[in-house]
């Protein structure tokens, strides 16, 4: 609210100061300026709201006295703040049409409907920065949310798999289980919501050594080659899911071993020993790398080879400056 209130008293200085209205216009044109002023203070509150309201009341003082164009000046603040383009596309038409009889077509329809699109399109494209800020780190969330829950129930099962439990014990740790698999369900459903090609890549450095100490058997970090930004986010996040999905399915003790090639193209190989049984589709992280892989020029491959599990991703290294040989065992 007090941004609201600095922006519209720094519109009202800017309206008065033009002699937009000045107290020989009477008491109408007084109550017509504070209909056009007074609703900005609520315009991220009920932006269509106001944005009406201070467009008829644009429009009346425009065609009560000689317009100047800083009156409308209120309906573009207003227009700044409402996403509905219909409503938008009303409210400049209708602020044009007051001001054409006493300016005409050029300096002022044109100008005036001009002007309220560009005010539009700025709040239009802040508008959409906001929410793509907002995505990203919801998806950020959301990965760290995933690992660590997969990490939990990977060591949930290995104390009931070898633990000295009683009856009840085992009980307990079982409903723990199902709670923790279905939070992974529901973390990955929305996951699938939220992909995006251009979300940042998880903490690799951070991911990895959680998972060491949940029990993942991995010689050192892999060395990636420089790729551009959006690849490179999407070779970390393989890393990662390739991490995760050994000690989910195969248990503490698992050794993942990571081969880095570079060169034109840059290609990530993650193989365990096959213990456990990944289910087809992989669950939600590989279906969607696979699909961010294929869009990205590249191609990604998974599936039992020699009695061990193999992922494999390929990806352009275009304008990069490989360290060719670079990898990780």
């Amino acid at each position: 609210m007090r941004q609201s209130l600095v922006t519209t008293a720094a519109v009202a200085a800017v309206f008065f100061a033009s002699g937009a209205w000045t107290p020989q216009q009477g008491w109408l044109a007084a109550g017509l300026s504070a209909a056009q002023l007074v609703p900005l203070l609520w315009a991220r509150r009920a932006p269509a709201l106001v944005l009406v309201v201070v467009t008829l009341a644009t429009a009346g003082h425009l065609l009560l006295d000689q317009p100047r164009n800083t009156m409308y000046v209120p309906v573009l603040l207003a227009l700044y703040s409402t996403p509905q383009r219909w409503l938008a596309a009303a409210a400049a038409l209708a602020t044009g049409a007051a001001v054409f009889p006493a300016k005409g077509p050029l300096d002022g329809t044109v100008l005036a409907v001009a002007i309220a699109a560009v005010a539009w399109l700025l709040g239009a494209e802040r508008r959409r920065a906001l929410a793509d800020r907002a995505e990203r780190a919801a998806r950020r969330l959301h990965d760290t949310l995933a690992q660590t829950t997969a990490v939990m129930l990977v060591q949930a099962e290995t104390l009931r798999a070898v633990g000295d439990l009683t009856a009840a014990d085992r009980e307990r740790l079982d409903t723990l289980l199902a709670a923790g698999r279905g939070a992974l369900t529901l973390v990955r459903r929305t996951l699938d919501d939220l992909r995006d090609d251009a979300e940042r890549a998880p903490d690799l450095a951070g991911v990895l050594a959680r998972l060491r100490t949940a029990g993942l058997v991995l010689d050192r970090d892999p060395v990636l080659p420089d790729l551009p930004r959006p690849v490179r986010e999407l070779a970390e996040r393989f890393v990662a899911e390739a991490a995760v999905n050994a000690l989910r399915h195969n248990g503490p003790g698992v050794r993942l071993r990571l081969d880095v090639r570079a060169g034109e193209r840059v290609t990530i190989t993650a193989r365990n020993t096959l213990k456990g049984t990944p289910g087809a589709s992989s669950g939600y992280g590989l279906a969607g790398l696979a699909e961010q892989a294929t869009a990205a020029g590249g191609a990604l491959t998974h599936g039992p080879r020699d009695g061990e599990w193999v992922v494999s991703v390929e990806l352009p290294a275009a304008a990069t400056r490989s360290r060719t040989g670079s990898r990780a065992a």
